[in-house]
């Protein structure tokens, strides 16, 4: 089994290893397998490449979501499998992992708890090349993150809160190539906070410091960065709070490594649990940073868009992506009134997505994998919208990424690392009847180098779908449908593409009390099942 598989696959090993040794019960866990295949013919299979010709695929994906929720222990994802076999062996087979797995462990009540992650998704070697497809995987590269956080929060008095939280993640790339080597991707990245916060009655403060620390394989010295901050706000009303900011930062990549000031504004706006609204802005060493968040949700229509402007790193990319079920997310976000409970609407959420054949997560910018240090500009805007019968979901999002520096090993002008990207997509679906849904999914994306990159790079992909979705069994669906793309770059091959496919995936759902091995292990024989009975605390 490949390195790109084993890496993820002990994860998930660890993770379901930790959730049931763990010092606590849950008190419900849910575990939902599904099993999907899918057979796909193409005129043009492994579009962008030399190889690229009529070919039938195949493949089967086998994927498991897990929920397990008690009063001292948590874990929530998912984990796939995909097997892609091509018949006329245009391309190599493939096994390809997508891992999303959060497990949090509170070690002491109301002072400090322990999150563990490890996620995994599939991403371009060469980010002007072609895309991932159902019938093409040469340009695929396999990231995964693993993530470590003891977290410290602490209410010392009334409206005084204190946090201190250390992030540590490890990323790695497998299936680069030969050329780069097969783990040249590895790197880590920590991000180590500590807060005082008074909160506005009406007027407060908060006393800050960061530290990031970020070591790409190879490198002797890590890249650190280092800011303290003290923020002033006032409130106005119960719902919205404004205020100043200033501080101090230093910077081992620069050439002078002094201290440098900080100094900004930020904003926050919440008049209902439905809506947020946060901003910052400040004055830092590389220019103007800025961060904007603003959700939206309603019992029928959900939204959120995101703006960001700061330095940037590949580990630090990975670990601040949002997740990549976004459609998904808007959906969750949709149902949270009618579903409090979050293992239910989980529930509900993987319906409508089976039912209606939506994807689970529309476009959104590459990941860069490789040493850099950028000057990250970047705007998201999701949408979805859930009818009786209609359901749609929009994504559109453009990135811009420059080096940071202007010499040096980092800096160096390479189309990959200085680049813009657009891209936008809508899939909507109609419910026909009770048991079929037919759908249409666009998607569009460009990626171009900045003027300023030492070669002129472009690429740009589009393509349409539609399908028909029949619900066979209560947990069983059948998909038929077809696809047109079209690739047109100044890198690659470009050309068209037409296929079909056909597939079923079947969704079940288990729902059982939790097995604190370890817990059982630990008590007196004659606490043990057969001895006496024994219940799980919760």
């Amino acid at each position: 089994m490949s390195a790109r598989v084993t890496g993820p696959l002990w994860a998930v090993v660890a993770a379901a290893a930790l959730a049931i040794g763990g010092p606590a019960c849950a008190q419900r866990v849910i575990v939902e397998p599904s099993i999907s295949a899918r057979l796909t013919a193409s005129d043009n299979s492994g579009l962008g490449f030399v190889t690229a010709a009529r070919d039938v695929v195949s493949d089967v994906i086998a994927r498991i979501r897990v929920r397990a929720e008690g009063s001292r222990l948590s874990l929530v994802g998912d984990a796939a499998l995909e097997s892609v076999v091509y018949a006329r062996h245009t391309q190599d087979d493939d096994v390809l992992p997508r891992v999303d797995l959060t497990g949090r462990w509170l070690a002491v009540e109301r002072l400090l708890f322990v999150e563990a992650a490890v996620r995994t998704e599939q991403t371009k070697i060469d980010p002007f090349g072609p895309r991932l497809t159902s019938t093409s995987t040469n340009n695929t590269a396999t990231a995964t993150l693993y993530r470590l956080s003891p977290t410290i929060e602490s209410d010392p008095a009334p409206n005084l809160h204190l946090r201190a939280r250390s992030d540590n993640i490890k990323s790695k790339a497998y299936g680069l190539g030969s050329v780069t080597g097969d783990t040249a991707g590895d790197s880590y990245f920590g991000l180590h906070t500590a807060s005082l916060t008074m909160d506005p009655r009406p007027l407060g403060w908060r006393v800050e410091a960061e530290s990031t620390r970020t070591r790409y394989q190879g490198e002797v010295l890590p890249l650190s960065s280092d800011v303290a901050r003290v923020l002033l706000n006032m409130a106005i009303g119960d719902t919205a709070t404004v205020g100043v900011r200033g501080g101090t930062e230093r910077n081992n990549f620069l050439a002078d490594t002094g201290w440098r000031s900080v100094y900004g504004g930020q904003a926050t706006w919440r008049p209902s649990e439905r809506t947020l609204f946060e901003l910052d802005a400040e004055h830092r060493f590389f220019g103007n940073a800025l961060h904007l968040a603003f959700t939206h949700r309603m019992p029928w229509l959900a939204w959120d868009l995101h703006a960001r402007r700061d330095i940037d790193t590949t580990p630090r990319a990975l670990f601040s992506l949002a997740p990549t079920d976004n459609v998904a997310g808007l959906l969750d976000a949709i149902l949270t009134t009618r579903f409090p409970n979050a293992a239910d609407r989980a529930t509900q959420v993987q319906n409508i997505i089976s039912r209606q054949g939506l994807p689970p997560s529309t476009s959104f910018a590459i990941s860069i994998l490789g040493p850099r240090l950028s000057v990250t500009n970047s705007a998201s805007v999701g949408v979805a919208y859930l009818g009786v019968r209609n359901t749609l979901a929009l994504s559109v999002f453009a990135a811009r990424s420059r080096d940071a520096l202007e010499d040096g090993a980092l800096a160096t002008d390479d189309p990959t690392t200085n680049n813009t990207q657009y891209g936008a997509a809508l899939a909507y679906t109609l419910r026909l009847t009770p048991s079929t849904s037919a759908g249409l999914t666009l998607a569009w994306s460009r990626i171009q180098s900045l003027d300023s990159a030492v070669l002129f790079e472009r690429t740009q992909d589009a393509s349409v779908r539609g399908h028909v979705v029949v619900q066979l069994a209560p947990k069983t669906f059948g998909t038929v449908g077809a696809e047109y793309r079209k690739l047109a770059s100044s890198v690659t091959s470009g050309g068209r593409e037409a296929l079909a496919f056909v597939g079923w995936t079947t969704v079940s759902e288990r729902s059982a009390p939790w097995l604190p091995i370890s817990g059982w292990l630990r008590r007196p024989a004659s606490m043990r099942p057969g001895r006496d009975r024994w219940r799980c605390r919760v």
